[in-house]
């Protein structure tokens, strides 16, 4: 079996970290596996040296076929959930479930406490997270304001589970799936989980080869904004896709067609008002952006597509200026965004007309409020892709 790769979590300096007592109430309803691999769980004191946690840090990174199920998945949950981003839900869930807690409780210790008392609260804030760690979604708009339209409740959100599960049988996904309804202000999001198409791989067990057989677990993501009226949707093929922008719409609004394939973003102010498309200085929390990349096809007697990379690219095109022909179509472009206090830059890369990859997905309402501003965003209903097909000019 590979190592479960959950480094910050099973490091001994970190499991030193943890209050002895808590680790092993943690540790405690997997007692036998322990003592199988020669560890005894008592050894948990509060004056235990390194070389115990470092026992326990091997068994954990290392683990044996024998290992529980369970354990993988509350080691798993635990390391993904226990980060800073996570801190403010994590006191709002325990204080809603009424876990108890130790004195200046780490966040670490704070997750291991949810998780011996409640250990499906914990579960659910990491599906959430699922949802907001998303960095490539392709959006629809609606094509009429739904304003009193939306209806949703447990028993649509449970038709629409039923109806998605007889896509994935019919597309040999296996039976079932399960959907999950999260909702904020204006946001409410949406996590598919549901099997892959089956899948044998060889392995090497007890001195022999062999064949393991399995059907892999997937999570997609669908975001709608009633703000602004937008459904996100992040999944892997476009059929998919397009089977949730349908389902989506007849489950949420009645028409399958509510969300139309059209566009979301343009490229245009790049050619139009080249470094001036960069302007930050209206959105505060940006410091400064710059143009990285830029994709054109040039459509005449032979087609082509180009790309320029620099670290400014409108200086190399300033500097270039002779090679670039006047008319020409962008398919895709990528900015370095420095945001403010924040030494690394953060990476957006555009393809019109429905694609944004964000290189931190938690960076999305500051980004989206700059494409806005900046005119990246289509702002008119319009039939179709006109906003972002018709050919634009270099001057």
């Amino acid at each position: 079996m590979p190592s479960l790769r959950l480094s910050r979590f099973c490091r001994p300096e970190v499991l030193a970290s943890i209050r002895p007592e808590l680790l092993r109430c943690f540790l405690e309803p997997y007692q036998s596996y322990f003592e199988g691999r020669g560890f005894d769980l008592e050894c948990l004191r509060e004056h235990s040296g390194v070389e115990t946690r470092r026992h326990l840090s091997g068994i954990l990174m290392a683990p044996t076929p024998e290992v529980p199920p369970m354990l993988v998945d509350a080691l798993y949950c635990i390391h993904e959930v226990a980060v800073d981003v996570n801190t403010d839900q994590l006191e709002r869930t325990v204080e809603s479930e009424g876990v108890t807690l130790a004195t200046n409780p780490s966040l670490l210790e704070i997750a291991l406490s949810l998780w011996i008392a409640a250990p499906e609260a914990l579960k659910g804030i990491h599906r959430r997270g699922l949802t907001t760690r998303r960095r490539s979604y392709v959006y629809f708009s609606a094509e009429y304001s739904a304003e009193g339209a939306f209806s949703l409740n447990n028993e649509r959100v449970r038709q629409l589970e039923n109806c998605l599960a007889l896509y994935f049988k019919r597309k040999n996904r296996g039976d079932g799936c399960k959907v999950y309804h999260y909702s904020d202000e204006h946001e409410h999001s949406f996590l598919i989980s549901h099997g892959e198409l089956y899948r044998r791989e060889a392995v090497w067990e007890e001195g022999r080869p062999g064949i393991i057989a399995f059907r892999p677990k997937k999570y997609d993501a669908v975001v709608y904004n009633s703000f602004t009226e937008e459904l996100g949707i992040n999944a892997p093929t476009e059929t998919l896709r397009e089977h949730y922008r349908r389902q989506f719409g007849f489950y949420l609004f009645g028409r399958e067609n509510h969300f139309p394939s059209r566009s979301k973003y343009t490229l245009e102010p790049l050619l139009r008002d080249r470094e001036a498309s960069l302007f930050t200085g209206d959105v505060p929390e940006i410091q400064w952006a710059r143009l990285s990349e830029l994709s054109y096809a040039i459509e005449d007697s032979t087609p082509e597509v180009r790309t320029h990379k620099a670290s400014d690219v409108f200086i190399a095109l300033e500097r270039h200026r002779h090679d670039v022909p006047r008319r020409i179509r962008p398919v895709k472009a990528t900015f370095r965004l420095t945001f403010v206090e924040q030494s690394k830059s953060r990476t957006l890369t555009i393809k019109p007309t429905n694609i944004a990859l964000y290189s931190r997905g938690e960076d999305s309402p500051v980004i989206e409020d700059w494409l806005h501003r900046r005119g990246f965003i289509v702002r008119s209903k319009v039939t179709g892709h006109e906003q972002c097909e018709h050919l634009l000019d270099i001057d």
